[in-house]
């Protein structure tokens, strides 16, 4: 009877075993669909705020260049690259939204985000790089009704990343033809 018994007791724990197994295993996948519902983001800084550009909408990121001013643009538009081969335009983003900025240095100098879109692509000019972090697609909300009229068509939402408010910018906007802006 006694052999009865410690085959019982092991018998029970095999089973928890296994269901603390299954248990695992279904958090586990309960995760990895979490996964699909979380939305990467560059962050960059542009003077002391932070904001953030959704990765899908970046081509690639520059540090050294040269750029080519051209004349008769709006003042945001510091000019031209050349990046193999193909001409983009360069954007004081700052400028544009009519930020304070570190941009007394060269634009040479300070980093650029390209992005594009169907109609265009644009090198952003922006004070600091940040990391890249994944946001819950759930966790965007609307822009702050505080923010400047002047910057509110070029912010899309607002995130909190590390107990931060990250501005996200609206890169459908940013990278509206410049022709496009007075219609």
């Amino acid at each position: 009877m006694s052999d009865e018994r410690h085959e019982t007791v092991d018998l029970s724990s095999v089973a928890e075993e296994i269901l603390r197994r299954r248990a695992e295993s279904l958090a586990a996948e309960t995760v990895e669909e979490s996964a699909d519902d979380r939305m990467p983001l560059l962050l960059f800084r542009l003077g002391e705020e932070w904001y953030a550009v959704k990765v899908a909408d970046v081509r690639e990121i520059y540090q050294e260049y040269a750029v080519t001013s051209i004349p008769c643009v709006p003042p945001y538009i510091r000019g031209v690259v050349n990046i193999r081969g193909e001409i983009i335009s360069v954007t004081e983003v700052a400028t544009l939204m009519g930020l304070d900025s570190d941009g007394d240095s060269d634009a040479e100098e300070a980093p650029a985000i390209v992005i594009q879109n169907e109609e265009a692509t644009t090198a952003m000019v922006v004070d600091e790089i940040g990391d890249i972090v994944e946001v819950p697609t759930d966790g965007v909300e609307p822009p702050l009704s505080i923010i400047d009229k002047a910057q509110a068509d070029y912010i899309a939402g607002s995130v909190y990343v590390d107990g931060r408010l990250i501005g996200l910018f609206n890169t459908t906007t940013i990278l509206k033809p410049i022709d496009a802006t007075s219609a």
